[in-house]
């Protein structure tokens, strides 16, 4: 895996953070994949859990997959949702966990933490907490969740193997990780057009 030098890394991630200050304010026209309660249905989240969640909150999903569709998350399980955006996945996975579970989303968006706070309050899951990180300084102890879910974050971190690293870091012996995500296929871009599109 290729990783950038320091200046073009700042580059993105401040094209990244320019684009989810955008994406927290609204949702429409920012994304070529459907968004939302259409895109939760499209994705087959299961109905039970859409059913237990306003459609206010529903309204600001994002993700490019559904990552529980890889398998149980259970009663009273520690998870990290990487990459949380709005918080829909957070708020899922607290949903699965139960009252005696501990969901915890971080992002590197303030903006759409903010926007993720938001959608905690209505949704009432005293259980999830939020929290901005820098992804490859994560501010957890080791082995401190059974499950991380991303949606759409891997393909946007410039180390990931960094990310990854610290991801199993983090996870618990036997722990799962949950991946949805997307790939370029076709020509690549270089230089300044590939920072600029960094989030396409």
């Amino acid at each position: 895996m290729l990783k950038p030098d320091t200046e073009t890394s700042q580059k993105i991630l401040s094209v990244i953070k320019r684009k989810y200050k955008n994406v927290a304010k609204s949702l429409a026209s920012q994304f070529r994949y459907p968004t939302g309660k259409d895109g939760l249905q499209g994705l087959r989240y299961p109905q039970e859990l859409l059913e237990s969640i306003p459609e206010s909150v529903q309204q600001w999903y994002c993700g490019v997959g559904n990552p529980f569709s890889l398998g149980a998350i259970h009663i009273g399980e520690h998870v990290l949702d990487l990459g949380c955006g709005a918080g829909v996945d957070t708020i899922v996975s607290a949903k699965l966990v139960g009252e005696s579970g501990v969901v915890v989303g971080a992002d590197v968006s303030s903006d759409m933490i903010e926007r993720a706070q938001h959608n905690k309050e209505i949704s009432q899951t005293p259980n999830v907490s939020f929290q901005l990180v820098d992804s490859v300084n994560l501010p957890f102890h080791d082995e401190q969740f059974d499950v991380v879910t991303t949606n759409a974050m891997l393909n946007l971190a410039v180390d990931k193997a960094g990310v990854l690293k610290e991801v199993y870091r983090v996870l618990k012996k036997g722990g799962r990780l949950h991946v949805a995500d997307q790939i370029l296929v076709g020509a690549g871009m270089s230089g300044e057009q590939a920072i600029s599109s960094w989030f396409q």
